[in-house]
């Protein structure tokens, strides 16, 4: 889950640095971006797969939820 931490620090990083100080909000923003490089590849790999399976199912069953009216 890798890619959601990153996203999410990057996002925490932006708004700390917009509504408290930049020396706060860069820190955080610097380890987001390092979260998209960390770990073995393979395990990156299995994550980012595992995000697409989700995805996917999202949207099959935002389809679902289309057909049916919800």
């Amino acid at each position: 889950m890798h890619i959601i931490t990153a996203l999410s620090l990057l996002i925490l990083g932006y708004a700390a640095g917009e509504n408290v100080g930049w020396l706060l909000g860069m820190p955080m923003i610097a380890l987001g971006l390092y979260m998209f490089v960390a770990g073995s590849n393979k395990w990156r790999e299995r994550q980012e797969g595992l995000l697409t399976l989700l995805g996917l199912l999202c949207g099959v069953g935002l389809l679902l939820a289309g057909f049916m009216g919800w």
